[in-house]
């Protein structure tokens, strides 16, 4: 697994282009560079003069009607509940196969539930949980004990082999939610603002599983709780469909925004206790830019 290239970037018709930084091979000549830049709108332009002004943090942002991707900064980071979007994407895949059943169920066991965030622990041992319960706990309240449920079901190398599969290379699930002893061992679960980028570009183009189970799941994450960051201060009523995750300093935010001036994924990954303040104003001049 290797880190992405850092800074900005635009991605256009197959070309990575690194205003500013070392270019790769296949963008160096000068001409391929410029006629990319020069295909950016005033809109975008302004847009990457955002992202670049965003400080330490990861930002990836995708035009939904062009394709067209700005980025600063893209490295591996641990990926808090960020992880808990692939378990999703592979559950709706099991469910499209046949070999996962929405009428399944699981019990709550002392061996099973968690805490952190999530409502299941605080139900009695021997609770029936259903599946879609689980799916729709595990985004919308970030639920760990739901998310437990569901690795132990899908399987771990069953997530990380759909993972490297559909190109979410720079993802890995290497420990389940609040597993103290694996964290203190450094063994961290791990994404990238692109890998989760691409999840939402899918789901929102109904290439992630098939066009009726995206929809689906988009309905969940249009549902999601925690709203401080990325919808934090855009207009009452702004449709975002996402998935938030925090641990230690770290705080993250993606997903898709929904505007009368055309659909984006934002993804924000921070550093340091970023305050939701700070990515909430950094959401609202993006989506400013793209209304106006």
């Amino acid at each position: 697994m290797k880190p992405l290239n850092k800074g900005m970037g635009l991605v256009l018709a197959g070309l990575l282009l690194l205003p500013g930084v070392g270019m790769p091979r296949t963008a160096q000549a000068s001409a391929p560079a410029a006629s990319a830049r020069a295909a950016l709108s005033p809109r975008m332009q302004k847009i990457g003069r955002i992202i670049q002004a965003a400080g330490p943090a990861q930002v990836y942002f995708t035009n939904l009607s062009t394709n067209q991707s700005l980025y600063r900064g893209s490295e591996t980071m641990t990926a808090a509940s960020m992880i808990k979007v692939f378990i999703l994407a592979k559950a709706y895949e099991d469910i499209q196969n046949g070999s996962l059943s929405r009428n399944e169920t699981f019990t709550l066991t002392p061996d099973n539930v968690v805490g952190g965030a999530g409502v299941l622990q605080g139900r009695g041992y021997g609770s029936k949980v259903s599946l879609q319960e689980a799916l729709e706990l595990m985004i919308t309240e970030s639920d760990n004990t739901a998310a437990n449920l569901l690795i132990d079901r899908l399987g771990m190398d069953r997530i990380n082999a759909y993972m490297q599969r559909h190109g979410y290379t720079h993802s890995v699930l290497r420990r389940k939610m609040m597993d103290t002893e694996a964290m203190a061992a450094g063994r961290e679960n791990l994404t990238s603002t692109r890998d989760i980028a691409l999840l939402f570009k899918r789901l929102y183009q109904g290439k992630c599983v098939s066009p009726a189970q995206d929809r689906e799941m988009l309905a969940i994450y249009k549902r999601q709780t925690d709203n401080d960051s990325i919808p934090g201060d855009l207009p009452r009523g702004t449709v975002v469909a996402h998935k938030t995750g925090e641990v230690n300093d770290l705080r993250h935010d993606g997903g898709i925004v929904y505007t009368p001036n055309g659909d984006y994924v934002l993804v924000i990954f921070t550093r340091n206790y970023t305050p939701y303040e700070t990515m909430a104003d950094l959401s609202e001049k993006i989506y400013q830019a793209v209304v106006e």
